[in-house]
């Protein structure tokens, strides 16, 4: 006995077909749209002098989106224009850049990429006793265009005086062009060993911060949630554990 079928059910299931199958392609291309990175030169992090990019930072994006297997373009700029493109132009990102509460909101962030710490250095041969960071206000201090921490000191109400890049604090130090440098301590010791004046030891290490990858909220959500599990996996790994949260690369 033949068993009739039912046109609406074939053609329900017909429409459920079609559907999957638009929404695997929607997801297809997701995946394969390149997500622009942005970073900027600052050694060791990222030493942009070299060909192709250098730096711990470098090795672990590297790492991070082989394992998510989502493929990336990557361009040095600026960071206060790079900044800008990441917070205007869906699926831009610019790394690796301190989490403040101003950026909180602006970003989908992918953290942390590397713990800094913060210090305050004088001009060779001077001398500044800092026990806190309160001592530091009847001082003009310098950071680069774009830092978290320089925008943290402007918010305090310090005397900010803005450069355009980390390489050049060192020297207009030396010229005394401020009184103070701010710099993550590990760039410090990176410029140390390159030409220019030395710095010495920080007067005053005095902030700890999270630096991470921040993306356009607008950015392929499928991509960024395959970063945020590979970086999961990655530091569930003791050297790359390690790599983060001690500064040891």
């Amino acid at each position: 006995m033949a068993v009739a079928r039912r046109p609406g059910r074939q053609r329900f299931w017909l429409r459920a077909l079609v559907l999957l199958a638009s929404l695997w392609g929607d997801l297809s291309m997701a995946d394969q749209t390149p997500i622009k990175l942005l970073t900027f030169d600052e050694p060791p992090w990222v030493d942009a002098q070299q060909t192709p990019l250098q730096g711990p930072t470098i090795e672990l994006i590297k790492e991070l989106f082989a394992r998510a297997g989502v493929p990336y373009s990557i361009e040095v700029l600026p960071l206060k224009r790079a900044l800008m493109m990441a917070n205007t132009r869906p699926g831009t990102c610019v790394f690796p850049i301190e989490r403040s509460q101003e950026r909180e909101t602006g970003l989908r962030w992918i953290s942390p990429l590397v713990v800094s710490r913060y210090g305050f250095y004088a001009a060779p041969g001077q001398t500044v006793n800092l026990q806190t960071l309160e001592d530091a206000r009847p001082y003009s201090v310098a950071s680069y265009l774009g830092s978290g921490v320089g925008e943290y000191l402007l918010s305090r109400g310090f005397n900010v005086v803005e450069v355009s890049s980390a390489k050049l604090g060192p020297n207009m130090l030396a010229h005394k062009r401020f009184d103070l440098w701010v710099s993550d301590t590990r760039t410090a010791e990176a410029l140390n060993a390159s030409a220019g004046p030395a710095l010495g030891k920080p007067a005053l290490v005095f902030l700890s911060t999270l630096r991470a990858m921040g993306c356009h909220p607008d950015t392929s959500n499928i991509s960024l949630e395959l970063l945020e599990t590979a970086l999961l996996q990655l530091l569930r790994t003791p050297q790359w554990r390690e790599k983060v949260f001690s500064q040891q690369f």
